[in-house]
């Protein structure tokens, strides 16, 4: 878990990470935490992460992420013969995702409000 601060407010963002068919490392741990943690900057309404990483059948690494935001939850998935690889797949995909997400909300809010002031 990590804590982040919205407007003077400590908020608590839960972060899982599941590991199938293999053993993560601690090192590989708290890298993905660093990496998540970092995905707070293009979107302050993460509330939740869960990171499933896969050793496949055939040499396929699989790299997959939830992520929870206010209302919606992102998703991105990534395949590669490497792990590392799939993961930063995978951490472009939904970085690209909390930035439409948030590119979205900003406009959204822009509209409502320039269309409530009097001209």
């Amino acid at each position: 878990m990590f804590t982040k601060s919205r407007l003077g407010k400590e908020l608590f963002v839960k972060i899982q990470i599941t590991a199938r068919h293999f053993h993560a490392s601690p090192q590989l741990h708290q890298n993905l935490k660093d990496d998540l943690e970092k995905m707070a900057k293009f979107n302050d309404s993460i509330t939740s992460a869960h990171v499933i990483l896969d050793s496949g059948s055939g040499g396929t690494q699989r790299a997959e992420v939830v992520v929870k935001i206010l209302d919606k939850s992102i998703s991105a998935h990534a395949d590669d013969t490497s792990m590392g690889r799939a993961i930063e797949s995978m951490l472009e995909k939904v970085e690209r995702q909390l930035k439409k997400e948030k590119e979205k909300l900003k406009a959204h809010r822009g509209a409502s409000r320039s269309a409530s002031v009097p001209s």
